[in-house]
């Protein structure tokens, strides 16, 4: 009996033993499960929080991109740039051809003079450079015949260009002794090809610019040659000059555009306000007091001075029609500083 108790008492114990360690496995798994749950709440929520940031950084950089690309200046900076604002306006496109050409002496104002009787030269009063006044001696000559002497006087007002006389020398009538040009007006010959032959007409206007030189101006064609030049195969488009300061020297070359027709009648702009910026053409508009912001911009024809807007812009809007691209070289270097300060 002794024995039996002393049996059932062990299994008791036995029992009891093997039951508690079951009992901690259970609740050591329930306490991972647990913190599995709540790594996972923390994650979330370290997610969310991060999203959030990521949304705010997108934010200011958009905002920062915005504020790039206005241009602010001070009075004095827009004046150094040479700012200067013009308006949008309705108008027409010419199209227009580039001419080459030579500035010549006006043909109708250069004297050939000639002795009237042959004879000896004996004196000869004018060197080339000079300038004489419409009726002045030039040479005194004796004639052969007569033996008298008699004198030569310029016909017009003029430079001297040539001398073909020394004091002594026997002149005569077939041959002139001086050559005199009125330089107050000079002829531009423009040469003109077969293709834009039928687009030269009397009457154009073109704008001349001396090659090598600052001089500009503008005048009207007065005769187009009726036949091709056989060395040149080139027609002659003259143009006739005033040249009071003699600026405008006889020998030297010029470039004339012309302005041959228009086109539809639609917003412009001057050319040079136009410019490329991240690939696209942009116009600076006033967009506050000494503020300028880029619009892009559809452009279409142009000549010599304006281009063609073709997207939505309103009449009158102001623009920066001189030093735009002072503006855009603005926006260009601090978009440089700005990522170089960001790599370091």
């Amino acid at each position: 009996m002794r024995r039996y108790v002393i049996f059932l008492f062990a299994l008791l114990i036995a029992w009891f033993v093997s039951d508690v360690p079951a009992q901690d496995d259970h609740d050591c798994d329930q306490d991972h499960v647990n913190e599995q749950k709540a790594k996972e709440t923390d994650d979330d929520h370290a997610g969310h929080d991060h999203a959030e940031d990521s949304d705010h950084v997108l934010h200011d950089d958009h905002e920062g991109h915005d504020e790039e690309l206005t241009v602010e200046l001070t009075p004095q900076a827009m004046k150094l740039a040479g700012i200067t604002i013009s308006s949008v306006k309705r108008g027409r496109i010419g199209r227009t051809i580039e001419l080459p050409g030579e500035v010549g002496f006006n043909e109708d104002r250069v004297a050939h003079i000639a002795p009237r009787f042959a004879g000896i030269a004996q004196q000869a009063n004018c060197r080339v450079g000079d300038y004489v006044n419409e009726g002045e001696v030039v040479a005194i000559v004796e004639s052969n015949e007569s033996m008298n002497s008699y004198s030569i006087k310029a016909p017009i007002s003029g430079w001297v260009i040539e001398r073909h006389v020394t004091t002594g020398e026997f002149v005569s009538e077939e041959n002139s002794i001086y050559v005199i040009a009125d330089l107050s007006t000079v002829w531009v010959n423009l040469a003109v090809y077969p293709k834009d032959g039928d687009r030269v007409k009397k009457g154009q206007v073109a704008e001349i610019k001396a090659i090598g030189s600052k001089n500009i101006t503008a005048g009207s064609i007065e005769y187009v040659t009726p036949v091709m030049d056989l060395r040149t195969r080139s027609l002659t488009a003259r143009i006739t000059l005033s040249n009071p300061d003699n600026s405008w020297r006889p020998g030297s070359f010029v470039q004339a555009t012309i302005t041959t027709e228009t086109g539809n009648n639609g917003l412009v702009v001057e050319k040079s306000a136009v410019q490329y910026l991240d690939e696209k053409n942009v116009l600076f508009v006033v967009d506050g007091p000494d503020r300028f912001r880029p619009i892009d911009v559809i452009t279409g024809d142009s000549d010599h001075n304006y281009i063609q807007i073709l997207s939505d812009l309103a009449i009158g809007t102001e623009y920066v029609s001189t030093g735009a691209f002072e503006l855009k070289a603005k926006i260009v270097t601090s978009n440089l500083d700005a990522h170089a300060g960001h790599g370091h």
